[in-house]
Formats: C-alpha cells, sequence, structure tokens
C-alpha cells in the first residue's frame, strides 16, 4: 500500500527513489524495522516533512547556507526539535538522488567498484555510485550542520547576566617555549597577560 503522508521520526532511516513501470518516481522508505512506500518522491516527501514542521526545502537550504556558507548539495534540518539532519547523495533536483538520515549512517566505505557502501544502524546497506571522497564531503557538512546547530541551540539558553560574565581571553604557545600565554580580551582594557 502506498502512503500518502509521510511523518520522519527518529526511525526514518532512507528516502530511495524507486520508478515504477511508466517511469513515475515514488519512494521506498527504510525505517528501522519497516519498509513502506510513498507515492511521492523522495524530494517532494522531504519538502512535505520540513512544511509539516514549519519550513520548506527553500527555507530550509537558505538556513543551512546561512549556517555553512556556500556549499553545494545542502543538508538539511528535517526536524529541529530533535535536531534530525538529512542528507542528498547527489543534486536533490536528479530523480535518483537519495536522502539519508545522518543518525542512521553507522559507518561507509569504498567497496571493490569503487562505490560507496553505507551501513545503517540496523545492519541494513545501501551502496550507492558515488565515490568516496563525495560522500564523506556531504557527512561532514551533514555533522558540522549538526554541531553548530546544538552549539546554538545550548548557548541560547544560557541566560544574558551569566554570558556577561564569561571569560574571554586569547591563549597564545610562547615563541619557541613550551608554556601558552594566556591574555585578558576584556573589550575596555589592553592585551594584558594573566601570568602576571
Amino acid at each position: 500500500m502506498l502512503e500518502d503522508v509521510y511523518i520522519v521520526d527518529e526511525n526514518t532511516m532512507a528516502f530511495i527513489p524507486i520508478f515504477d513501470h511508466t517511469g513515475v518516481v515514488k519512494t521506498n522508505i527504510l525505517e528501522v524495522e519497516y519498509l513502506k512506500k510513498c507515492h511521492l518522491n523522495p524530494l517532494e516527501l522531504v519538502d512535505q516533512n520540513l512544511r509539516f514542521f514549519g519550513s520548506s526545502l527553500k527555507g530550509a537550504s537558505e538556513g543551512t547556507r546561512n549556517i555553512l556558507g556556500e556549499v553545494n548539495m545542502y543538508p538539511v534540518i528535517m526536524n529541529l526539535k530533535r535536531l534530525l539532519v538529512w542528507l542528498p547523495t547527489m543534486s536533490p533536483k536528479k530523480k535518483d538522488c537519495v536522502w539519508l538520515a545522518l543518525d542512521h549512517i553507522k559507518s561507509y566505505r569504498q567497496n571493490h567498484d569503487r562505490n560507496t557502501e553505507i551501513l545503517f544502524t540496523n545492519d541494513s546497506s545501501l551502496i550507492l555510485p558515488i565515490s568516496y571522497r563525495s560522500f564523506e564531503k556531504r557527512i561532514y557538512r551533514a555533522y558540522e550542520l549538526k554541531f553548530k546547530l546544538e552549539y546554538h541551540t545550548k548557548f541560547l539558553l544560557i541566560p544574558h547576566s551569566i554570558k556577561r560574565n564569561f571569560l574571554r581571553c586569547e591563549i597564545v604557545k610562547e615563541v619557541n617555549g613550551l608554556n601558552y600565554k594566556i591574555y585578558s580580551k576584556d573589550k575596555n582594557s589592553e592585551k594584558e597577560s594573566y601570568d602576571k
């Protein structure tokens, strides 16, 4: 049975395109315990989920660009509250683009055909016609996005009264020395050493 609506959660691992006998692209939805099918293609499914949580593919891409700068094939934050980051394996405009949940990628390696084999958290595997280096770049970008989002989220929760009292310093290794010099970064004073 084809799903009309599908909402991503922590058990969703991948959206894999499947072409029917007429050439229409639909989606195999790989979950930890189930394989489901949806009449939407993977790109439509990603956009539908982003809209469900108050965004869109365009908005999520612009948000990622704001955090990571200009990069190709952006990862997206599928669900900000749960920090579910997803990444495309190639240009999302291509019909055979697979979308992957970052948290479910257990490992990846180059196989004998020089393709990339992904091992998911449930020990399922997926072989992608993509080079190891290209895939690794996408993984690093997705982790960078997740790391920066976690940092932003946690930093914003710190009250301003506490942030105001943070120690601000510059730490520099002494020239030809073993130790590091620690200098105050107080805006109201010149560079002053803490070692005095």
